[in-house]
């Protein structure tokens, strides 16, 4: 567990809801979303720019945080979901990095993606 004093930002993980499409197949539904709230840490990893045909700000996140919400349910991640934090909406990159000590889940290492532009 990762103590509370070293997870100061309070972050909302967002999953979409599932819906059919005209077609019979289950996708995502952001209107039918659900968010939850987990203190975490967020510290930038990489940033560019994507200036052929759009002026784009592109930035790569690892937020760390424990295995529980802040209401101490259970946190799930999936690559699908999304993470809001500061005025900021991150695209979670893959499955969340589970990291073990010797006897539990210890933590959650989650790479994140935004795109502005």
């Amino acid at each position: 567990m990762i103590g509370d004093d070293l997870l100061p930002h309070v972050v909302d993980v967002e999953h979409p809801g599932r819906t059919t499409d005209r077609y019979g197949n289950t996708v995502d539904d952001w209107t039918a979303s659900t968010r939850v709230e987990v203190a975490a840490w967020l510290q930038q990893s990489t940033g560019s720019e994507d200036t052929e045909q759009r002026d784009a700000q592109i930035g790569e996140w690892l937020m760390l945080c424990n295995p529980w919400t802040t209401g101490g349910q259970p946190l799930t991640v999936h690559g699908a979901d999304r993470v809001h934090w500061n005025g900021a909406r991150f695209e979670v990159i893959g499955p969340p990095g589970p990291a073990y000590e010797p006897a539990e889940l210890h933590h959650f290492e989650i790479r994140l993606k935004t795109v502005e532009g």
